[in-house]
């Protein structure tokens, strides 16, 4: 299994690559990993507020920005969620980091999403939040 560590220079690196693109509005970490619930298998679940989801799709070098600790990317997929897209991002050692990609109202709390409120519900750690989106959004969906 991963280790916490790991993960967390992982986040740093991708929270520090977040910080440089004044295209991401917002990070978090989501699941398992974002509740202290993570087993053998999983991935790295990662939600991001994008002025422009569909630009991280069609330009990849996104992900050669990114310091990656001890790792190199080794392959990727790519799956559509509604109004969201996943990148699968396969890392060499042998795991898995999902970058989600969002427009900024995926976030909004009047109303919110049912979708947003189940992910969201299931651990959320804001690792960056330029306008207090993942904020307002924790505000409104804690139980």
């Amino acid at each position: 299994m991963l280790g916490v560590a790991p993960v967390e220079q992982i986040l740093a690196s991708v929270s520090a690559w977040a910080r440089s693109r004044p295209d991401v509005l917002a990070l978090a970490l989501v699941g398992s990993w974002a509740c202290g619930r993570a087993r053998q298998d999983s991935d790295v679940d990662l939600v991001l507020l994008v002025s422009e989801p569909q630009m991280f799709r069609r330009d990849e070098r996104w992900m050669a920005e990114i310091r990656w600790p001890d790792r190199r990317v080794v392959g990727w997929h790519d799956a559509d969620y509604g109004v969201a897209w996943s990148r699968h991002v396969r890392l060499e050692p042998a795991w898995e980091i999902e970058f989600t990609f969002c427009d900024p109202s995926w976030a909004a709390t009047d109303p919110v999403d049912p979708g947003t409120a189940t992910v969201v519900s299931r651990g959320c750690r804001p690792l960056l939040d330029r306008a207090g989106r993942f904020e307002g959004l924790l505000a409104v969906t804690a139980p």
